[in-house]
């Protein structure tokens, strides 16, 4: 096994306390007896909103067949569950014979399972723990969790999260930030950028443009902490070691490696809420031009991660806006960020395989929850005329597959909602302790199985993320740690001990 330039031979374990966690960790002894600790990287890539059928709508219109994304020959293919806690604080929970026997169920609310929202998700995936819709990195009691940011932060490696849409968004924010609301975007930016560890943090939110991508005249300072925040990022002065970039050049520049890659990074694309989702018009095409792709920032944050780092290093990359297009059933918008995700799914692997290799870094590719209901045409008849199923008064037909309609061309798809469903979201995984979730499998699904044709009929839920993520970066602290105990990263320093 290859460490940077030397050849691991002799396998040791380390253990450091911090702030009353016990992690464990890997190190090894090189060839020349020097002890060596391991480059683990974990890298979480969440298309927002996107459940199997919006995946495949959007290799239907890239391809004209499904099975030619990057990510379709991953060697873990799975499904994963996503509800949240209902209001008595009781797990919603899935049931494969009341998701397919009910088409309400789907829907979930109304139903009889309330659906997550992305910042209980963001919670689940990052901490392992539900909580209830709208709470970031906290329980059901408003107690904060810590995220696998803050755990592998303190053990030394770096962490970074990234997004399509606003940086303090809930998908984002929820890599580090703990906030009963996910709507106090000023406090949990703030926190963000002057109390967390993070080594990296790029989204949207930039107070001086438009969703167009056009200079306003009265700016929106609330997405990046307040106007006093990005006065101290732009003049460089939070005495927190950022360095901020916002031209689309600088982010090329950074992913590409021709100038000098910072410690500590703060991208924020010069556009108001989203790369592209937001700006005028409804069709695909006449994109923002001074905003980078989502690949671009992978590539940039990747190598910011990487610099100069033995330990290796947590990101999540979200897909923001495939979530916001489903909510408003914008078909074509909608495969326009999914596709832009997808690029980013590519530019990913491509840079664990020329900078790093599946031996020493876990990719996972998910969802945090599908959105917008989406399934073939005729799935049923909308006797009201609203354009979603109502319970009470609209009448399923069956489960119909969205429709090939050849390459660049729209699929046929039935949008059922306008809003987040209950519904199982795929997990694509590939790397180091990969199979490991064939360990967690919590129930199976024969026939989500067979209309998504998946090669395993188990499902897994999104806490389970969290938990193998956990074990590949800090090992499992389950004995000797609660993970409902305050975060290291409230801790004013760390006692190391190897």
């Amino acid at each position: 096994m290859n460490v940077g330039s030397r050849t691991c031979k002799t396998w040791r374990a380390f253990f450091f306390v911090s702030a009353g966690l016990l992690v464990a960790g890997a190190a090894c002894t090189s060839q020349d007896g020097a002890l060596q600790r391991e480059p683990v990287n974990v890298i979480l890539m969440v298309a927002d909103g996107a459940g199997f059928n919006a995946f495949n709508a959007a290799s239907y219109y890239e391809h004209g067949a499904l099975g030619r994304q990057v990510y379709d020959d991953f060697p873990v293919r799975l499904a994963c569950t996503t509800y949240a806690l209902e209001k008595d604080g009781e797990p919603a929970g899935y049931a494969p014979e009341c998701f397919w026997g009910d088409f309400a169920c789907v829907r979930g609310n109304p139903g009889p399972c309330k659906p997550t929202d992305s910042a209980a998700a963001a919670t689940a995936l990052n901490t392992g723990v539900k909580t209830k819709s709208g709470r970031l990195g906290v329980d059901a009691e408003g107690e904060p969790l810590p995220t696998v940011a803050e755990l592998a932060t303190a053990a030394g490696k770096r962490a970074g999260t990234i997004s399509s849409v606003q940086l303090c968004h809930a998908t984002p924010a929820g890599v580090w930030a703990h906030n009963v609301s996910r709507s106090r975007y000023k406090v949990i930016a703030s926190e963000m950028i002057l109390e967390s560890r993070l080594s990296v943090i790029m989204g949207a939110g930039n107070p001086g443009y438009d969703n167009d991508g056009r200079p306003v005249e009265e700016p929106e300072y609330r997405y990046v902490g307040g106007e006093s925040i990005w006065m101290q990022l732009v003049t460089g002065t939070t005495a927190q070691g950022w360095t901020l970039i916002e031209k689309k050049g600088d982010f090329a520049a950074i992913a590409d490696g021709t100038i000098p890659i910072p410690r500590r990074l703060i991208g924020v694309p010069q556009v108001r809420e989203t790369l592209q989702y937001n700006r005028s018009g409804d069709g695909m095409g006449d994109l923002n031009l001074n905003v980078p792709t989502l690949a671009t920032m992978s590539r940039a944050a990747l190598n910011v991660l990487a610099k100069d780092n033995p330990d290796g290093f947590y990101l999540m990359i979200e897909g923001g806006a495939v979530d916001w297009a489903n909510h408003r059933n914008r078909l074509a918008r909608m495969i326009e960020e999914q596709m832009d995700f997808n690029r980013a799914v590519e530019a990913v692997v491509e840079w664990v395989e020329t900078n790093s290799d599946w031996e020493h870094t876990l990719l996972i590719v998910t969802s945090d929850h599908e959105c917008g209901m989406i399934w073939g045409p005729g799935s049923y008849i909308d006797k009201d005329g609203d354009g979603h199923f109502t319970p009470d008064a609209d009448e399923f037909v069956a489960y119909k597959p969205i429709v090939n309609n050849g390459r660049g061309r729209l699929p046929g798809v039935q949008y059922g909602s306008g809003s987040h469903t209950n519904a199982l979201v795929p997990l694509l995984v590939k790397g180091r302790d990969a199979e490991t979730f064939y360990e967690r499998i919590r129930g199976r699904d024969e026939r989500a199985a067979e209309f998504w044709n998946l090669p395993d009929s188990g499902y897994v839920d999104n806490t389970d993320i969290f938990a193998v993520m956990r074990d590949v970066l800090v090992g499992d602290q389950s004995a000797t740690a609660d993970r409902t105990e305050r975060c290291p990263a409230r801790c004013e320093a760390l006692a190391v001990a190897w």
